[in-house]
């Protein structure tokens, strides 16, 4: 019955996890090909990728979401919501993408507060200029005299300036009249200097990516081949892209797919590599895979607490098969964006985030091979809720834009990458598996009568053993990012936030593991203890990086320092619950 149950689980998830929202729409050839088109290369961040790699991080900007629900509550995917932007399509100006949430904004712009708080170009285009003197405003101002309202209305004029950017780089000058044309040329050259979608690539006649305005500029009558040095030669591509987008623009179906086909065709033949990788970054995009193990790792966290608490050895077991069943798309999520960005699996803070939940999770694995008899269920426990809550993390750290873009040149050396950094990214890990067993500890014994002799005996156990893992990795990638200094900056070590916040971490586990050897803590003092070691963890991945100082604070992001204290808030308040008497102990009564 067990294996049935097993085997009934694997192919439930699989079908799951492997259809929704994998397949694109079907289409016909009365249709426009719109997978197709989302295929297409395009350049921008440093990195070559699909053209639905950029509407996805594009919108996600704007809106923090991968896709569209209209009004009718029916969805279109980025790459719709894209081209219809750049095609020029009237109703896109009333496509409710841009979220603001400051109250105080939305009345100062003159904006009713609605569900979801988002709102379309259209309605933000008469309040252009009083963002833009709010906007003024703010940046006159020194960063810490700036209050709530500046930063959000900062915010908000960068949405509305990335919008703008993006839509002119598809501008077609040909549309342009001959009085206005230098002045638009003028304002794009200046536009150049910003980071603007490259969508026209490198071709035997052209050594370098272009913006399709760029490309389109020789085809103006009454324009040169060359200005002010910049190579403005008409482009095949060019052409063919411009009329892709004229003719969606017009619904004209049959013209945008043969211009779509004529334009895969060229780039066929003379760049054939330049379609490398696309179609599996598309996949991988389509998959989710990240959110979709978040969503059965949550699952697994459930049935594990009551199957661990009522002792339902079948509900340990379906959620400890679960688990791995989430875990194995997980890993292969993580080979996949190495694959695609060429990078070890751990960059920035998005990256870090899936990786420690990816450890954690293999870990609670560990746990239940290993005390599987005395303490089943348990590593279920930690692999859920670390895995949920680190994949739900990188899921709001995504709204920056592109989570694999190119790294900085001080950090682009994929040996330190490989080596300093997992070392250390593991060392939190195993930091936080050892805190989030404490907190099962501290919950058990005060609400439940499941922390008998045994149990809490296993529990020390599981903290003790992965408090020495820790230690040793923090210590190793401690060394190793000093190594990393030197060669780098001609210094080993320079007392930077990032830097004692590291030390931080291996002082606190050498510390615990102190009081452990000279008796100077019980169980629930080490489980008191490694609960703050979640707090020094925290800091030292987030914390130093809000104090936008030293050279290491490079992964700023406004709402982490809210998110950062109710954390540290939440594990002080645990501490101080598990400090209470054990009188007042239920598994102690």
């Amino acid at each position: 019955m067990r294996k049935l149950i097993t085997n009934i689980i694997v192919v439930l998830f699989a079908l799951w996890f492997f259809q929704s929202g994998v397949k694109p729409p079907k289409e016909t050839s009365a249709d426009f090909q719109l997978n197709a088109f989302a295929h297409l290369p395009v350049k921008y961040g440093g990195r070559k990728k699909p053209i639905d790699t950029l509407a996805r991080n594009f919108l996600t900007v704007l809106s923090d979401k991968q896709s569209l629900r209209m009004a009718d509550r029916k969805r279109i995917t980025a790459t719709q919501w894209l081209l219809d932007n750049i095609s020029g399509r009237p109703e896109a100006m009333d496509y409710k993408v841009f979220r603001i949430e400051n109250l105080d904004v939305l009345s100062g712009l003159g904006l009713e507060e609605r569900k979801r708080f988002r709102y379309s170009y259209r309605e933000l285009l008469p309040n252009l200029g009083k963002i833009d003197a709010a906007v003024r405003s703010a940046h006159g101002k020194e960063d810490r005299q700036r209050d709530l309202y500046d930063k959000q209305v900062i915010k908000v004029a960068n949405k509305i300036f990335f919008y703008q950017n993006m839509m002119a780089s598809f501008e077609d000058p040909t549309a342009i009249p001959t009085e206005q044309l230098m002045a638009t040329v003028q304002r794009y050259i200046r536009l150049e200097n910003y980071s603007i979608p490259l969508v026209i690539p490198r071709t035997p006649g052209n050594p370098r990516w272009r913006p399709l305005m760029s490309a389109l500029l020789a085809s103006h009558p009454a324009m040169n081949a060359v200005i002010e040095g910049h190579d403005i030669s008409v482009d095949p591509l060019a052409l063919h892209l411009n009329a892709m987008l004229a003719a969606y623009r017009t619904g004209d179906v049959e013209l945008f797919n043969s211009e779509l086909m004529e334009y895969g065709a060229l780039l066929q033949a003379d760049t054939p590599s330049v379609f490398e990788k696309l179609s599996f970054e598309v996949f991988y995009n389509r998959l989710g895979a990240f959110m979709k193990s978040a969503s059965l790792y949550l699952l697994v966290f459930v049935l594990s607490l009551f199957g661990w608490l009522f002792r339902k050895e079948g509900l340990v077991g379906a959620a400890r098969t679960l688990m791995v069943c989430a875990f194995i798309p997980h890993t292969l999520a993580i080979i996949a964006r190495v694959l695609l960005s060429g990078y070890p699996p751990v960059t920035n803070l998005y990256s870090s985030a899936i990786f420690i939940g990816w450890a954690a999770v293999a870990a609670g694995i560990v746990i239940e091979l290993v005390f599987r008899k005395k303490a089943a269920g348990m590593g279920n426990l930690v692999g859920g809720i670390a895995g949920f809550t680190t994949l739900l993390i990188a899921h709001f750290l995504s709204g920056d834009g592109d989570t694999m873009e190119q790294m900085r040149a001080v950090l682009d050396t994929r040996f330190w990458l490989a080596t300093h950094v997992i070392t250390i990214t593991l060392g939190y890990m195993g930091t936080f598996v050892s805190g989030t067993i404490a907190i099962f500890y501290i919950f058990a014994g005060l609400f439940t009568r499941r922390l008998d002799v045994e149990t809490g005996e296993n529990l020390y156990r599981m903290m003790y053993s992965t408090t020495c893992f820790a230690l040793l990795l923090s210590f190793v990638g401690t060394v190793l990012g000093g190594l990393w200094a030197d060669d780098s900056w001609g210094r080993f070590w320079g007392w930077d936030p990032k830097e004692n916040g590291a030390l931080m971490i291996v002082i606190w586990n050498a510390i615990m593991l102190h009081a452990r050897y000279g008796r100077m803590v019980t169980p629930r003092g080490f489980a008191l203890m490694a609960v703050g070691g979640n707090i020094v963890t925290a800091w030292s991945w987030f914390g130093v990086n809000q104090l936008s100082v030293g050279l290491h604070s490079y992964g700023f992001t406004e709402s982490a320092s809210f998110w950062l204290m109710v954390f540290c808030a939440s594990q002080f308040a645990i501490i101080l619950l598990g400090a209470v008497p054990l009188r007042w102990w239920r598994s102690k009564q």
